[in-house]
């Protein structure tokens, strides 16, 4: 696993979304996330926002959490699915530029995609 437990996560915009809209979605999730074990989550602040971002409004949708082993990782990733099909909107979840976007896709499709990516960031992965 990366020595770096730290997971960024996107909201991603629709064509009609806006900075607020985004806001409210990350904070849905966000309050889900919180129910994690062993997991803390927080909106990303623009002084630790992504390559290519420019300023609050490029970061609103977004979350950072820190998860600790690659269970929490698991739960976070599993909430993550949860919520994005209630919503039917998708996130990016990444670690060290690795991407993973979980979408409305069927969730035995979702959950091969997730054991996967899940398996790169094991020990010895």
């Amino acid at each position: 696993m990366a020595d770096v437990d730290r997971l960024i996560l996107q909201v991603l915009p629709v064509a009609d979304s806006d900075a607020a809209e985004l806001t409210d979605l990350a904070g849905g999730l966000h309050d889900e996330l919180l129910g994690v074990d062993g997991a803390s989550v927080a909106p990303l602040t623009a002084g630790a926002a992504p390559e290519g971002a420019k300023g609050l409004g490029d970061v609103a949708g977004w979350l950072v959490a820190q998860f600790g082993t690659l269970d929490g990782l698991r739960a976070v990733v599993t909430t993550v699915h949860g919520w994005v099909s209630r919503t039917g909107r998708s996130v990016e979840v990444s670690i060290d530029g690795d991407v993973l976007k979980v979408t409305g896709v069927t969730s035995q499709q979702q959950g091969e995609i997730i054991d996967a990516w899940l398996a790169r960031h094991a020990p010895g992965g």
